[in-house]
């Protein structure tokens, strides 16, 4: 009786773990970033071979986000940059400088160590974060995920609203650091899964004509990077970034801990944020997201205390249940929680961040 009910534990452990396999199924794809660093190791490196190099599908998903940073970044000034630092010859041409490969070629040695870890081991790197995000996922979610992993450029890690996801390994250049990051980009990636599920059909009726309907999409853009790096975040797990000792770490924990400790200032850059979106001389919203969700981030602070009060109230299925609603009921229901105003951990949201989430669940009428 006891060697059958033990064999039945052991038949459910395994379906178990063959559902969560089947969830999320990820590839890490590090062929640019090892191409860049052992470029940079090649005094012979010709120009043919550096385009090649920069033209790999993960450096050229660099270079779209450094675009959409509004940094003039293309294949040929990365492939220039990378024969130019492969023969040490110093680059002073700013299309070139952005890719930052003079910080980058110094740490090369360092850096393949850390491409050969993450390579090494996958289940060491992926297990424990496709673990934590599948705590914010849907229990029947079944969907891939595809990683690159890149050695160039500004910000350590980003995605583009699909299930790809990147992380530069030239700022973050640490494995507890990468860990870290890539759960962030990661969550993202599985955001991206169910995008359509976050959109508002009624945004595009013909009830909606003009100023309201631009101040409506805008302020739905700005919940909608609201959640998606509030939750982000609180997925990652910041306690872990204490166990990182690389400099993108220490300035991301203090800037986190500085956010936290002045939250309502987040929070009124939000209520201004809005207010900006929503005027009749209308602030642009490539302005807006500039200021809140770049640079520091200041507006990653009042999201993340947002997604952590839904998570501990609701639990964990309670902050995957937004990946699928639109983000206006992510900022509402937090307003709703017993907590909300109690304290500084449940910072009170201004008049007209309430006001335009309403709008947004009443159609934007």
């Amino acid at each position: 009786m006891l060697r059958n009910v033990l064999r039945l534990i052991v038949l459910l452990s395994l379906l178990v773990s063959g559902q969560q396999a089947r969830a999320i199924a990820v590839s890490i794809n590090t062929d640019s970033a090892r191409a860049v660093l052992l470029a940079l190791q090649n005094p012979s490196l010709s120009h043919d071979e550096a385009l090649k190099i920069a033209g790999m599908y993960g450096n050229q998903g660099m270079i779209q986000k450094m675009n959409e940073f509004h940094v003039p970044a293309t294949t040929e000034s990365l492939a220039d940059a990378l024969v130019a630092a492969a023969h040490n010859v110093k680059v002073t041409v700013p299309n070139e400088t952005i890719f930052l490969l003079d910080m980058v070629k110094p740490k090369v040695p360092e850096l393949l160590k850390l491409v050969q870890q993450i390579d090494a081991d996958p289940q060491a790197f992926q297990g424990s974060i496709k673990q934590r995000i599948g705590l914010f996922a849907p229990p029947d979610m079944d969907i891939k995920l595809q990683g690159y992993i890149v050695a160039a450029g500004d910000g350590g890690g980003y995605a583009f609203g699909t299930t790809d996801f990147y992380l530069n390994v030239g700022i973050i250049d640490d494995f507890p650091a990468a860990k870290i990051v890539t759960t962030h980009e990661m969550y993202h990636a599985v955001q991206g899964a169910f995008t359509k599920d976050r959109e508002i059909a009624s945004l595009d009726d013909a009830h909606v004509q003009g100023h309201t309907q631009k101040a409506c999409v805008d302020t739905e853009h700005l919940f909608s990077s609201l959640y998606r790096e509030g939750s982000a975040t609180y997925v990652e797990d910041i306690s872990l970034l204490p166990q990182s000792h690389s400099v993108s770490s220490t300035r991301a924990l203090a800037d986190l801990n500085d956010g936290l400790a002045h939250v309502h200032n987040s929070a009124t850059l939000l209520e201004l944020s809005v207010d900006g979106l929503r005027a009749t001389d209308a602030v642009s919203f490539d302005d807006v997201y500039d200021v809140g969700f770049f640079g520091h981030g200041v507006l990653y602070d009042v999201g993340y205390v947002m997604a952590k009060a839904i998570a501990e109230d609701d639990g964990p299925q309670g902050l995957a249940s937004y990946l699928k609603q639109p983000s206006y009921k992510f900022v509402s229901h937090y307003t709703q929680l017993p907590k909300y105003g109690m304290d500084k951990d449940h910072p009170i949201l201004g008049p007209n961040t309430i006001a335009a989430a309403n709008q947004l669940a009443s159609g934007c009428k």
